[in-house]
């Protein structure tokens, strides 16, 4: 009976123990692993012709040369902290293949943060095999940044703004702070798999131009199903933010609606946009479907040399019809575009007919139906304070 129990005491350990170890079983060591921070998709020629083949570039950190790595003072930082390394390949795996082959450790995904496509790319390839690619390796973050480059997306990666240690740090912190603050758009590369699968929007990525020691933000690459067709400026880019998302976007400028006695140049005003209230109604129209957008905006006015005064009532409806006048043209040319000259629904109004009108959106092709559409946007725009000024 007493050796029973103590072969009962002996398994029931060994299996406790099997339990608590089971989460070790695939474990890697650090220093056996190279992380890659930041992904750039280009396009190559063949020799021979036929179709182009993919060039992946990597932008991997090194420890030794980062401030504060091993306990020291010292470090580098900027490019000379991190490596640019590129392959060719037919496919993105055959084009991480080859990196690896010609790496010590393995390459590990799990710390990637954005991952650039170059414009040449997103216009001519079919991104179905970058994005199946994508999708498919579980390392690659949700919440990882897709974008669009103006140029080659290898430029992006070698890139140095000087002011992060790590390079791509620098633009992510650009666009992560640039969406908490409503001047960019928070699209990431989770949301771009939604918007992408979706019947009733078209995906959008940020667009971006890099140079030698400077990156921009240059408003939003346009998508029609898996290829690139169009761009909208950032002035555009801020009237679909306040749309669709109610964020507030950036200052809006623009011209005194008097000038100054003697003054021989124009003068303006500028204002930031602190609230966004959006009503939005959708209906049938004839054999389509109508969009209407009433955009209340309450701004501050943080600049302004017109000689007004803020005193009286007359001058704040002269600025408000000013500056709602330059919002409403803005909306104009944002419709003009996506709908006239490019024909995606980067507003997600089909997403809305179909939760309204569920039965006959499935009888209809939203793709070939948006263009049909009417699409209003009305703005009315209200000064909350005005500032102080010296007299």
């Amino acid at each position: 009976m007493q050796r029973g129990r103590t072969w009962f005491a002996c398994l029931l350990i060994a299996v406790l123990t099997s339990v608590l170890l089971v989460g070790c079983w695939d474990r890697r060591e650090l220093e056996e692993r190279t992380s890659v921070v930041a992904l750039g998709i280009d396009s190559e020629e063949r020799e021979a012709g036929g179709q182009p083949l993919i060039k992946v570039s990597f932008q991997i950190p090194i420890a030794n040369r980062i401030a504060g790595s091993g306990g020291g003072s010292g470090g580098e930082g900027g490019k000379r902290a991190v490596k640019v390394m590129s392959a060719t390949g037919a496919s993105m795996a055959d084009a991480m293949r080859v990196v690896q082959s010609r790496l010590n450790q393995e390459l590990f995904y799990g710390h990637t943060r954005v991952i650039a496509i170059s414009e040449k790319v997103a216009r001519t390839s079919d991104m179905a095999g970058i994005v199946d690619s994508l999708r498919r390796n579980p390392q690659m973050r949700r919440l990882l940044w897709m974008v669009i480059t103006k140029g080659d997306a290898k430029q992006l990666l070698e890139s140095d703004p000087k002011l992060e240690q790590i390079p791509i740090v620098y633009v992510m912190d650009m666009l992560e702070n640039g969406a908490k603050s409503g001047r960019i758009p928070d699209i990431t590369l989770g949301s771009w798999f939604v918007d992408r699968s979706s019947s009733g929007i078209e995906a959008t990525s940020n667009y971006i131009l890099p140079t030698k020691n400077d990156v921009n933000w240059r408003g939003l690459a346009l998508f029609r199903d898996d290829r690139m067709v169009g761009q909208i400026e950032e002035k555009e880019a801020w009237i679909l933010l306040q749309s669709k998302d109610e964020k507030i976007g950036g200052n809006i400028t623009v011209p005194c609606p008097k000038k100054s006695n003697g003054s021989t140049w124009t003068e303006y005003t500028t204002a930031h946009p602190k609230k966004i209230h959006v009503n939005t109604q959708v209906e049938p129209y004839g054999k389509s479907y109508k969009m209407s957008q009433q955009i209340q905006v309450e701004v501050d006015i943080i600049e302004s040399n017109c000689e007004m005064n803020f005193k009286n009532d007359e001058s704040f409806t002269e600025i408000e019809k000013a500056l709602s006048a330059e919002l409403n043209a803005r909306a104009a040319k944002l419709i003009a575009d996506t709908q006239g000259k490019y024909g995606v629904d980067v507003f997600g109004l089909g997403n809305k007919v179909r939760a309204r009108y569920h039965e006959q959106f499935k009888k209809i092709n939203w793709l070939d139906e948006f263009p049909k559409a009417k699409i209003e946007i009305h703005y009315d725009v209200k000064i909350r304070r005005v500032g102080m000024k010296m007299e």
